[in-house]
């Protein structure tokens, strides 16, 4: 593709160039006429693929009325990590007659633009995303489009898409200012992976710097990562438990890797609070089912979903003042944390 097309986006006129075939033909192939011979349509999806060519389905839709579809690209659908979010926002959609199409990424950045590409190509009017954290090239993709984007989970919008959400490095700052006064000084953190994902390392950078403040020293402060699931934060807390200086405050990066940290520290016969205080963080169902249930932060996820939506109904100069949005989040108290052991 040449620094131009680049700039500008591929249009399928740029597709007939250089597949040597009409404009008409290049449409044929690409709406699955099967009149087209074999040799141009392979021809036009080599030449479509060389050119990373998207068909904009927005821009037909608009030409003769609005799709009325939304797309959302979330991580993923185990667990209710996101659900209370989708379904916030999926409820306010349809409530304006806009359909809500959803794609999961598996945390995966490569995964997340092919699952742009098809949302574009079947002409949603918007896109809502998780986290800033994205490729390069999806972005630009939905620019050319003109698709509009929001960004949710993060209060840090991009250039020209918007961001919904709330401050990560505030809400672990949060979990360690209330752990500090417990009166513990042994910290650790079970954390998400940090890889391609800006809210996992928000939260991380906010517990250490906030236990800076605070006195502690970071450097005593034991970081695990692991997957979002309940095995990961059970084998996450056996590396903690079994470490030469044990830590007696545990934050984690959701409520999944609580519940499993909580279950490793009663196969170890460690009692919780008692013994490790064991913090989660999203308010999930599941932080009422463990035992003891979970302090945790509540992250405000229906209301990112209905704030989205809005954003995704209104106008382009209405948009202009609704670009960032910080949503807060709670401390919901519960047994799994007490003062610290003498």
């Amino acid at each position: 593709m040449s620094a131009l097309e680049n700039q500008r986006g591929a249009k399928i006129v740029d597709v007939a160039k250089r597949s040597g075939v009409s404009i008409s033909t290049v449409s044929r192939v690409l709406n699955q006429n099967p009149k087209v011979g074999a040799k141009e349509r392979e021809a036009v999806l080599r030449a479509a693929s060389e050119l990373n060519y998207v068909p904009n389905g927005s821009a037909r839709a608009l030409r003769s009325t609005r799709s009325r579809l939304v797309g959302a690209i979330i991580p993923t659908l185990n667990h209710a990590i996101y659900a209370t979010m989708a379904d916030g926002l999926e409820t306010r959609l349809a409530e304006n007659g806009v359909s809500l199409i959803i794609n999961t990424s598996a945390y995966d950045i490569e995964t997340e633009f092919k699952q742009a590409r098809l949302l574009v190509e079947r002409g949603v009017e918007s896109i809502i995303l998780v986290g800033s954290m994205h490729k390069p090239e999806t972005l630009r993709m939905l620019e050319e489009k003109r698709v509009g984007y929001v960004y949710t989970y993060t209060n840090d919008p991009s250039e020209k898409g918007a961001a919904i959400g709330f401050d990560n490095e505030k809400a672990g700052g949060t979990a360690a200012q209330f752990l500090s006064d417990l009166g513990h000084t042994r910290f650790a953190m079970i954390a998400g992976i940090t890889q391609d994902n800006d809210r996992a390392k928000g939260r991380i950078d906010g517990y250490l710097n906030k236990l800076r403040m605070l006195g502690h020293d970071p450097k005593n402060v034991q970081i695990v990562e692991a997957a979002y699931d309940v095995e990961s934060g059970r084998q996450a807390m056996e590396s903690l438990l079994t470490a030469e200086v044990r830590p007696t405050a545990v934050f984690c990066g959701s409520d999944i890797l609580a519940a499993g940290a909580v279950k490793q520290c009663q196969n170890n016969g460690i009692n919780v609070p008692k013994d490790v205080s064991v913090m989660g963080f999203d308010n999930l169902e599941i932080a009422e089912l463990t035992t003891p249930d979970l302090t945790t932060l509540e992250v405000p996820a229906r209301a990112m979903g209905v704030h989205a939506a809005d954003y995704a109904l209104e106008s382009l100069v209405q948009r202009k003042s609704m670009r960032q949005r910080e949503l807060p989040i709670r401390l919901i108290v519960r047994g799994s944390t007490s003062s610290a052991p003498k």
